[in-house]
């Protein structure tokens, strides 16, 4: 893995700030759906911008159980390797 989880962490609740108006104070555990009302369309728009950044693609089966910021991190850093 080229970054460690702390960093994909960190990166993503940068990427995430930028993405919403007026984020709450956002940490591993911030769940995208229930603490950010985030809609369906909203978490494919944002998980773009994830996938530009890092330059990978996240398959949807992936994405099925993740819920929070350090889930999506764990992801990221799969996809990585």
């Amino acid at each position: 893995m080229s970054q460690n989880l702390t960093q994909i962490e960190q990166e993503i609740r940068t990427i995430l700030a930028a993405f919403l108006k007026n984020p709450p104070e956002l940490t591993g555990s911030t769940d995208l759906i229930e603490d950010l009302n985030l809609e369906s369309i909203q978490i494919i728009e944002f998980v773009v911008e994830i996938e530009d950044h890092y330059d990978i693609a996240i398959d949807l089966e992936s994405l099925s159980n993740v819920h929070t910021i350090s889930q999506l991190a764990e992801v990221v850093a799969r996809n990585q390797a």
